[in-house]
Order: structure tokens, then sequence, then C-alpha cells
């Protein structure tokens, strides 16, 4: 057995001591810029995509207030809806998607209804007519997704 004397114990417990500290501040800097760059990754993912739904939202209420007026398709606007729907399918959840894919559906049936009264409409939703809230199923899946990506953080 080798003997050890008080200051050289002394010394190595300090050398010990310094090298556990200086590792547990390397340590903690590395996770902290990881986290700030998953929190930054995922903010910009959460901006683009709430981007693209709400120019989705506005191209369908667009279309839709046409199908009101006109039972007439507008083939390239239906094509520019579908762009965005092609759009959620690369970035999205698959609920989000498939609401996107209804409200595509949705639109096609609703050119096919004879045109209407566009205050009429508009007084039924006001009532609360839940058939007449094409986007409802698609904002509510836009969200629940949107709540999901921030728990995740």
């Amino acid at each position: 057995m080798i003997a050890v004397d008080g200051p050289v114990l002394v010394a190595c417990a300090a050398l010990a001591g310094s090298l556990v500290g200086a590792c547990s501040s390397v340590g903690a800097a590395f996770i902290g810029q990881r986290l700030q760059a998953r929190w930054t990754r995922l903010g910009a993912e959460l901006e683009e995509r709430e981007k693209l739904y709400g120019i989705f939202v506005e191209e369908a209420i667009h279309l839709f207030v046409d199908a009101i007026q006109r039972s007439e398709i507008d083939p390239p606007k239906i094509m520019r809806l579908y762009s965005k729907v092609a759009r959620i399918r690369l970035t999205s959840s698959d609920q989000v998607l498939h609401a996107a894919e209804e409200v595509g559906k949705r639109l096609l049936e609703a050119y096919e209804q004879p045109p209407d009264d566009p205050a009429e409409v508009i007084a039924r939703y006001a009532k609360g007519e839940e058939h007449l809230d094409p986007l409802r199923e698609f904002t509510e899946a836009c969200r629940h997704e949107r709540a999901k990506a921030l728990q995740q953080v």
C-alpha cells in the first residue's frame, strides 16, 4: 500500500472537483443549446404551418362564397386550393390532412348545389346550423396539432 500525504490528497480532490464542475458546465451548455435549437426549429415550423393554414382557410372561404353564388367551377381556383392541400400533406399530421381533404370534397359538393342567396346562408349560419361551417373540422384539427406540438417542448 502506498501512503498518500494529506496535502496531495487535498490537491487530488480539488482537481477532481474542478473536472466534475467543468464537465457539468459543458454538459449544461450543450443541453441548453440543443433545447434552444429545438425550440427555434419548432417555432419556425409552427409559424410556417400557421401561415399555410391561414392561406388555405382564406382561399377555401372565397371558394365557398363563390359556390354559394354560382354552380360553375373555376378550375384554376380549385387547383390553387388543392396545391395547398398538397403542401399540407408534406408538413402536417394525418388528422389535419384528412380535414383539408374533406374541405376540398365539401367544396366540390357545394358547387354541385344550385346557387343560393348569400344573405340567407349567413342568417342560417348565425342561427347555428353546424353543417354550414365547412372549415370547422379543419380548424379544430389545426388547433389540436398545434397544442400537441407545443406539449413536445
